[in-house]
């Protein structure tokens, strides 16, 4: 059972219940707490974005990464 708040002699020591992140939040690979005391795992992504004078070569980035040529 998921605990959000953690009190010990009368003294709050974790306190998740204003907790505002969700998965979408917290970057992929990275756990958080939701304000329910679930440990969930962040689903955000992140695109590069590359700029160069000539065609980038195959092995560049990742899918989802953006080139600009200028």
């Amino acid at each position: 059972m998921a605990k959000n708040k953690v009190v010990f002699n009368s003294n709050t020591l974790i306190d998740l219940t204003d907790t505002t992140a969700t998965a979408a939040d917290v970057e992929t690979g990275k756990y958080f707490y939701t304000n329910a005391g679930v440990r969930t795992q962040g689903t955000l992504s992140f695109s590069t974005i590359y700029t160069g004078g000539t065609t980038p070569d195959a092995s560049l980035g990742v899918n989802g990464d953006i080139y600009l040529q200028v």
